[in-house]
């Protein structure tokens, strides 16, 4: 009777343990992803039900505010040199934010090697956006069809520049340009608002008559 005792005793020990194994452990949060930090500001990464954004936490004495610079549309958001710095138009101190992101494309009739580049100006204080400028230059190699059967093609490369050229200047002053348009702008105090200084420069041959 002992050893039938016994053995009871060693049975259900054993299947005690054996249900403590099977035990679920709970998924990992997931953990923000910081780009950069400067001063009071902290560039993330942040997952939530929605989808992923970056922002920029700005941390006060009382509160942090949230500030959103993007929504992600791809969840491997891999930017070449996320930048936040701080300079001053004015005597009022804003943030530039600068971040570039490849494009690659490689298929049968086209192959695209590129780079966006985002420029943000960010009053911090008031949480304003002041200016967002995304630029996008690539190189382009794709097969053309010569007819409606496809029996005959040539490859075409080209490169293509979208958007302005962003350039901050000492002042605190911008310049957006194209390669027949350059534009200044200035902030102004009264309205909080950068506004264009002057007509645009142009530049270009003039058609003959």
């Amino acid at each position: 009777m002992k050893k039938l005792f016994l053995l009871l005793i060693l049975s259900v020990s054993t299947i005690g343990f054996a249900q403590k194994g099977k035990t679920k452990a709970k998924p990992a949060a997931s953990k923000n992803v910081v780009l950069t930090k400067v001063d009071n500001i902290s560039a993330e990464v942040i997952s939530e039900k929605s989808g992923k954004r970056v922002v920029l936490f700005v941390k006060n004495v009382d509160k942090v505010d949230t500030l959103e610079v993007k929504k992600l549309e791809k969840t491997d958001f891999k930017p070449t040199g996320f930048v936040v710095k701080s300079f001053s138009a004015q005597g009022k101190k804003f943030y530039h934010v600068n971040w570039k992101e490849e494009i690659k494309i490689d298929t049968k009739l086209k192959k695209e090697n590129g780079v966006v580049t985002e420029d943000q100006l960010w009053d911090t204080e008031t949480k304003t956006l002041l200016l967002g400028n995304t630029q996008k230059s690539s190189h382009i190699k794709e097969t053309i069809f010569l007819d409606a059967n496809k029996t005959a093609s040539h490859d075409v490369e080209k490169n293509r520049n979208e958007g302005f050229e962003f350039m901050l200047n000492a002042d605190g002053s911008f310049n957006l340009k194209t390669k027949t348009q350059n534009s200044t702008y200035v902030y102004n105090v009264a309205t909080s608002k950068y506004e264009i200084k002057g007509a645009p420069k142009t530049s270009g041959t003039k058609k003959k008559m």
